[in-house]
């Protein structure tokens, strides 16, 4: 078809401007490989795996608490529908509540639990 994928990521982070913590702002860092992967940068392949680690423990932890909340969400639910080898984040939590009944829509799941500072929030 002639197209060419180019693999990349995206990392969110915070900004703060010279440390002022009352300023901060959310950043969306892109980042594009040519003919070459992570693995490439050793450096960049372990902060990244890092951050997949940090990435499945958030999940687990909203998990844990949609469960103490008497939402008995499966963690296993949500890691079928991250997909194999996929970090899960909160959309594949939203999703999970959505199939398993407990909420109407995406939106109403963030709306109810997974906004930031929500019932069912985790950094």
């Amino acid at each position: 078809y002639g197209i060419k994928i180019i693999p990349g990521v995206e990392i969110s982070t915070i900004f703060s401007p010279r440390g002022d913590s009352e300023v901060e702002e959310p950043v969306h860092i892109l980042a594009y490989y040519s003919c070459i992967g992570p693995s490439r940068f050793e450096e960049l392949d372990k902060f990244l795996s890092n951050i997949r680690d940090g990435r499945f423990l958030r999940a687990q932890n909203i998990v844990l608490k949609l469960n103490k909340l008497k939402l008995p969400l499966k963690w296993e639910h949500v890691c079928r529908i991250a997909g194999k080898g996929v970090a899960p984040g909160r959309l594949h939590v939203a999703r999970a509540m959505v199939e398993a009944g407990y909420v109407e829509n995406l939106r109403q799941a963030f709306a109810r639990y997974l906004f930031d500072g929500g019932p069912a929030y985790a950094t």
